[in-house]
């Protein structure tokens, strides 16, 4: 098997820097609004050069680049254009698996030899990429055998470049391959395994597997397959990727709506986001989830089976708002807020509306659905939302949305042939999984 790696080279804020050339070559970052104390999710190459890095706070990331500017975070435009290098990837191979927003593997052990091998194949789509998204939007590319030995590659072609890990050079990049730099592996469980003596890749391969197992459980044999360089973990292409068993939103509040009369408009904000996305995937939810976070950092919340399916942003806000009352309302002051719809079903499945109020609410939520559509999500505003949360920040990593956008596509017209999906599955090492239907629209 040959895997290859696709990891666009910062981001969100390469994105930012092709949009506005006034951003080219200064160090900056995009997050939420600094006065929220949101953390940064990336930082351009000349931030990176300070020492900023994704996941540090705002406050951090100013003291250590004093000059770095601050960049609010745009997921439709970086959703958009996922959206973009999904679809060139698939003019390669059908055997891609989005991993993460800007994150893909690919399986090219059939196609490699058709565009002149690997290399050629990763020099191909990184001038695709140049040519389909801009210049300053690059790609990081890693080659090995197999998804662990793959993402380790990459990190080594950082910025804009290819790393191939040929087998003869396995061996000793175990031996130098630390713990945490395997996805998969975290500080709490390196610290577990460095204080069995265990610091790099190749100490796992020769460590007995039965501690691993007695310490670890079943994973405890993966970790063992790691530290001799393989990775029982199957790419999963798009076309088996699972439906979506839950929606939603979660948001820091800021310091000016953390009373209970804000936190409410903030609630109201972070439902109208659920039951829009609801309404677009054509689902409905049975249950309701609910949390928040107070002053002192503890989490409150509960759930609550709804009588009907909806994707009524309102019955989700009465919903959690009984659930926030039940818990003794909201404190003095929240910190965080976050709603889930789950328990999901095809919204044709759910009983029509009988009453004419019902029915002309859906027809309004609707027909908001088609403005925002055509002219962004801030094109209409309830009245109460914006007058508490007009600047709120939408979430801006995109976490679990790529798994949005292959859905989508399972269910659009795409470019790969019955004939060709049934060549891809007979090779594939893993048993057969059923295609979903994909030629028809959604």
């Amino acid at each position: 098997m040959l895997i290859l790696h696709i990891d666009m080279d910062s981001y969100f804020a390469s994105v930012e820097q092709q949009a506005n050339p006034r951003l080219r070559g200064k160090a900056i970052v995009v997050s939420g609004r600094p006065d929220i104390h949101s953390v940064v999710a990336a930082a351009s190459r000349e931030a990176k050069r300070y020492g900023v890095r994704a996941g540090m706070t705002t406050w951090e990331a100013k003291r250590l680049c004093p000059h770095v500017i601050f960049v609010a975070g745009n997921p439709d435009k970086y959703l958009s254009l996922t959206r973009r290098f999904f679809h060139i990837l698939l003019r390669y191979t059908p055997m891609v698996e989005m991993f993460s927003i800007d994150e893909a593997f690919l399986d090219i052990s059939q196609e490699a030899a058709l565009h002149g091998g690997a290399i050629a194949m990763g020099k191909r789509i990184q001038q695709d990429f140049r040519s389909a998204l801009g210049e300053w939007v690059t790609c990081s590319i890693g080659i090995a055998e197999n998804k662990m030995l793959a993402k380790l590659a990459v990190e080594e072609a950082k910025p804009a470049g290819i790393r191939w890990f040929l087998p003869e050079e396995i061996l000793g990049i175990l031996e130098k391959t630390s713990l945490q730099t395997v996805c998969g592996i975290g500080p709490r469980i390196a610290r577990r395994l460095e204080h069995l003596g265990i610091l790099k890749l190749a100490d796992l391969g020769r460590f007995p597997e039965a501690i691993l197992r007695r310490e670890f459980g079943v994973y405890g044999t993966t970790l063992a397959l790691w530290g001799r360089g393989l990775d029982p973990t199957p790419l999963i292409p798009y076309w088996q990727v699972e439906e979506v068993k839950s929606v939603g939103h979660s948001h820091a509040v800021p310091k000016n709506l953390r009373n209970p009369e804000g936190a409410r408009g903030v609630l109201l904000f972070l439902c109208e986001g659920v039951g829009r996305r609801l309404r677009a995937k054509g689902l409905a939810a049975r249950v309701v989830h609910f949390a928040l976070r107070d002053a002192d950092m503890r989490f409150h919340g509960g759930q609550r089976a709804l009588e009907t399916p909806t994707d009524d942003e309102e019955a989700i806000f009465r919903a959690a708002l009984d659930l926030c009352a039940s818990r003794g309302g909201f404190p003095d002051e929240t910190t965080l807020l976050a709603v889930r719809a789950t328990g999901v079903i095809p919204k044709e499945e759910t009983v029509r509306p009988l009453f004419l109020g019902e029915r002309r609410r859906e027809r309004l939520e609707q027909a908001v659905d088609r403005i925002r559509d055509r002219y962004g999500d801030r094109a209409i505003w309830r009245g109460s939302v914006f007058a508490s949360c007009r600047h709120l920040t939408q979430a801006t990593g995109g976490l679990g949305q790529q798994k949005e956008i292959v859905l989508a596509e399972k269910v659009s017209e795409t470019e790969i042939s019955s004939q060709e999906r049934r060549r891809h599955e007979r090779a594939s090492p893993y048993p057969p999984i059923r295609w979903e239907t994909a030629n028809r629209r959604g």
